[in-house]
Formats: structure tokens, C-alpha cells, sequence
């Protein structure tokens, strides 16, 4: 079970790098994997809800925690929920 949360994320893409504002579900788990657990949080379903107007069209990345999203902005308007990218294929 999650809940729905507002959090700060940045946004990457055509030249730009900005903060942003953005709704996601978040899961809290138990990582048991290491030697002493703790706790993660998981962010999915996400969506961009307030960015700089002045973004022009085109394809982002948004990253809230660790986790990055591929997303796209189309007439001015995000589309959809954020698409997670597979671990490997984020850089930073």
C-alpha cells in the first residue's frame, strides 16, 4: 500500500535543468537484503505538476530521490505518469 505525496524533483532535458513540483505514489519497504535492514522509500506513478513555463517541448528526465522518470512535454502540457528507467541506465 502507498499514499500519494507532493515532492520536489528536478527535471533534465533540451538543454535545461530546473527544479520542479511532482505527485507520486510512494511505498515505504523494508530493504532485508543488507547485513542490518532499513527502510526505503519507492517512489511510482509519477507526474509533473509545476515547472518553469518557459520549458520548451520535448523529452525529460525527472528524478525524485534516487529513482528517475522519462517524461515529455507536448503544447505546453506533461504527459501522462513519468515512466521509470531501468537502474542501469541512469547516470548522474
Amino acid at each position: 500500500m502507498g499514499m500519494i505525496v507532493l515532492v520536489r524533483g528536478s527535471l533534465r532535458g533540451m538543454g535545461r535543468e530546473v527544479e520542479c513540483e511532482v505527485v507520486a505514489m510512494k511505498r515505504t519497504i523494508i530493504n532485508q537484503r543488507k547485513l542490518r535492514p532499513h527502510i526505503d522509500e519507492v517512489y511510482s506513478e509519477c507526474g509533473v505538476l509545476d515547472a518553469p513555463a518557459d520549458l520548451p517541448d520535448g523529452e525529460y528526465t525527472v528524478s525524485v530521490g534516487a529513482q528517475t522518470f522519462n517524461t515529455k512535454r507536448r503544447r505546453g502540457l506533461w504527459l501522462g505518469q513519468a515512466r521509470a528507467m531501468a537502474p542501469s541506465l541512469v547516470t548522474h
